[in-house]
């Protein structure tokens, strides 16, 4: 006796979830992750230099909100973040104070 085959449900996407890299359609980045709406990739560096830089927006419904996926790969390894929204701006923020700081643009109140 063999099972009459189910049909695939039907998944609407976000606006911004890009298909083609859609965790529902294909298996997840990693094992542990679960199937999640993703964006498209934003790739920051070169990937034959000294490293790669790899974001992108992912749904987390059950989480309360949207995150923000980051991969890093390196000559010494590779890392992953997945952060929520505040936790991203904050990253921003202190990018930003990076570049500031780097390029002498500091005020002059800062230290």
């Amino acid at each position: 006796m063999s099972r009459p085959n189910k049909p695939a449900p039907v998944t609407s996407h976000p606006d911004w979830c890009a298909p083609d890299r859609c965790g529902y359609l294909v298996p997840p980045v990693m094992t542990h992750m679960a199937r999640r709406h993703r964006g498209p990739m934003q790739r920051v560096g070169e990937s034959r230099a000294g490293g790669l830089v790899v974001t992108y927006l992912i749904s987390s419904e059950a989480l309360g909100g949207p995150m923000v996926g980051i991969h890093v790969t390196c000559r010494a390894g590779n890392a992953w973040a997945e952060l929520s929204v505040p936790q991203a701006a904050q990253l921003v923020e202190h990018l930003r104070g990076s570049l500031a700081q780097a390029t002498g643009q500091q005020g002059d109140g800062d230290e």
